[in-house]
């Protein structure tokens, strides 16, 4: 291990036999694949553009730059933040459910990022690409720790989408008000039902978001935080928002981009323990005493029109955004990870087969304009 005495941690450098693969893994997959068509076909059925299988609601999408710092310590001037420089960014706001669902009712709430410019030896099925996607949760950490529990959680989203809409902000209202109830609880279906529905009535731009499973990181093991550091953004965090309008977090996005800057901190937190900070148990947070989060990029985002069905054209039709779209640098380790590589490779046969709009990967953000 490096000692990095700049933060007081040692590093662990990666090693092939972290990675653990799980006696059943292929079965899974197998299972995984019919599932996620299924949420797919269902998806697909209910709107007029998207086959996307989880995430169809996009509520903001941004252009941005990223400024990687200056002199960072040895152990995070790694991949593409080894140099600093900067480089421009789409950023997708979006809903985890596969179908379209008025904002009250309450879902985990992601943040995809897919970063253009970007040079190094690409991963299998990138490799005529120059972006680096991440992908980010308001949540520290994944709600399903094996591939078993992965395809479980999924095969119950699946049949969600075929309950009445109205029954399902009718759950949400529940949830809310049992939120308590449901954190004295134990069981891995109410651990589930908790994550799906749990509240989320404040600005989405206020979160904090994190990457759940980790990935390398040049030599070493990371997960990442994309966190907002303007005071503009601080504000909101927790704030409370009117979501009686269908597309209320959408309106919140922009307005808020009407006449203000946005301004966040990607921050890279090293695994120093295999056994305390896993890489195959997505479920663990690492832990922040052991190895905090050190910021190594800030990324600017201007006044623009945060949304518009141009934007949703050229990002929710044209792009598909994957952690396996990058550069080995930065590929993604653990179970889940190896999981979604098979998904989001569906996703994308499935886009291409039933969707006009060819799915590329952007060499700039000129048809953003």
């Amino acid at each position: 291990m490096e000692q990095t005495s700049h933060i007081g941690i040692s590093p662990l450098k990666y090693q092939p036999g972290f990675e653990v693969l799980e006696e059943s893994e292929t079965q899974s997959r197998d299972n995984l694949q019919y599932t996620l068509r299924k949420i797919s076909e269902i998806s697909y059925g209910q709107s007029t553009y998207s086959a996307r299988s989880v995430h169809v609601k996009s509520h903001g999408l941004i252009s941005a730059e990223m400024e990687i710092y200056d002199n960072l310590p040895a152990p995070f001037a790694q991949g593409i933040f080894a140099k600093p420089k900067t480089l421009p960014l789409v950023m997708r706001f979006s809903t985890v459910p596969g179908d379209i669902l008025h904002d009250k009712t309450c879902t985990p709430r992601s943040l995809a990022i897919k970063v253009l410019g970007v040079e190094g030896e690409r991963l299998p099925g990138s490799e005529e690409a120059i972006t680096q996607d991440f992908l980010f949760v308001n949540g520290a950490s994944f709600m399903s720790s094996s591939v078993q529990v992965f395809l479980s959680n999924l095969k119950h989203i699946a049949c969600t989408p075929e309950t009445s809409t109205e029954f399902r902000h009718f759950l949400s209202q529940i949830f809310r008000s049992t939120a308590k109830l449901i954190d004295s609880l134990r069981s891995g279906q109410q651990i589930l039902i908790k994550n799906l529905h749990q509240a989320q009535e404040t600005n989405i731009l206020g979160e904090t978001y994190f990457s759940q499973d980790p990935i390398m990181y040049g030599n070493y093991m990371a997960k990442i935080a994309f966190v907002p550091i303007a005071p503009e953004l601080i504000a909101l965090t927790n704030k409370p928002i009117d979501l009686f309008a269908s597309d209320g977090l959408r309106k919140s996005i922009v307005d808020f981009f009407v006449s203000r800057t946005a301004v966040w901190e990607m921050r890279v937190q090293l695994c120093t323990d295999i056994h305390k900070m896993p890489i195959e148990d997505s479920t663990v947070i690492w832990s922040e005493e052991s190895s905090p989060y050190v910021p190594v990029a800030r990324i600017t985002a201007k006044p623009q029109i945060a949304w518009s069905p141009y934007r949703s054209h050229v990002v929710d039709e044209g792009m598909l955004f994957s952690p396996w779209h990058g550069i080995t640098s930065h590929r993604p380790l653990g179970s889940v990870m190896r999981l979604r590589k098979m998904s989001y490779e569906m996703a994308k046969k499935m886009r291409a087969e039933k969707e006009e709009t060819r799915i590329c990967e952007p060499t700039s953000l000129d048809d953003l304009c």
